[in-house]
């Protein structure tokens, strides 16, 4: 289901990981994988304006100056992108390079149009801090059109998905397109609600049976306490290597990055899978 994953690529360990993702994540069904090296245009500007002064003239070189970052982050660009590519070829599948200049978020969520999901680290070069994630990435999260996997902090091979679900139209398009990725792969799925009412959460798990069907094994479970923790616990207790969720919550209310998402995120190790 997953033949064509946009990978983002700075140089950051995030991207290491986030090539890694697609390589497992794509190897079943001989993904190609679309390597994307997106130098920031602002990255570009800025030295004109701290080299041209109040006129742009007055003889400062600012030509050189533009020319020289320009080659150099070029040809930075140019050696992530055969980096990457000779990953993915020792890895058996296709790779295509694609080399750009603008703003990096929208570059991206400009190629995601073309993918069947976009994998991304969860903090790239210029975002490192322990506990967040990227300015970039939150942006792909919140717009891009295809799922998005956010890589985790550790190899995955994808055998043990669980769907944090909420019953919301988004949840619910999670729940769908986790099915039929452990239908695939021949895998069974772990289906989580978190409620104090057992009585709603057993009600909700229903739905959510309901919605599987009869094509994939599915275990449904219901817990109890803050929904962060309480699933990133499930996920850790069951050595689970995929979280898939939907990007808003249930009863109209939004599951925005800075909320759950980012939190469920930044609680786990494993990849996770953020469908809109």
């Amino acid at each position: 289901m997953f033949t064509r994953l946009l990978v983002g690529l700075d140089g950051s360990a995030g991207a290491d990981a986030a090539i890694e993702a697609a390589i497992a994540l794509g190897r079943q069904s001989a993904a190609t994988i679309v390597l994307a090296a997106v130098t920031d245009i602002r990255l570009l500007e800025a030295p004109l304006f701290d080299a041209a002064g109040p006129l742009w003239t007055e003889g400062v070189p600012v030509a050189p100056v533009a020319t020289d970052l320009r080659e150099a982050l070029d040809a930075r660009a140019k050696r992530f992108l055969a980096d990457g590519a000779d990953r993915v070829a020792a890895a058996g599948l296709t790779a295509e390079m694609v080399r750009a200049v603008g703003v990096v978020d929208e570059e991206l969520l400009r190629l995601a149009e073309q993918a069947d999901a976009v994998v991304i680290g969860r903090r790239g070069e210029l975002h490192t801090q322990p506990g967040k994630i990227g300015t970039v990435t939150a942006h792909i999260i919140k717009r891009a059109v295809p799922p998005v996997l956010v890589a985790g902090d550790r190899p995955s091979v994808f055998e043990r998905p669980v769907v944090a679900f909420d019953g919301g139209e988004t949840s619910a398009c999670a729940l769908r397109e986790a099915c039929r990725f452990a239908a695939d792969r021949g895998l069974s799925l772990d289906v989580v609600h978190v409620g104090d009412d057992m009585q709603e959460a057993e009600a909700m798990l229903a739905d959510a049976r309901t919605i599987a069907g009869s094509g994939v094994p599915v275990r449904t479970h219901a817990l109890t306490g803050d929904i962060v923790d309480a699933v990133a616990d499930f996920v850790a207790r069951g050595n689970a290597d995929l979280l898939v969720a939907g990007a808003h919550g249930g009863r109209g209310t939004p599951w925005p990055l800075g909320s759950h998402a980012e939190k469920l995120i930044r609680a786990t190790v494993v990849p996770v899978m953020i469908h809109r």
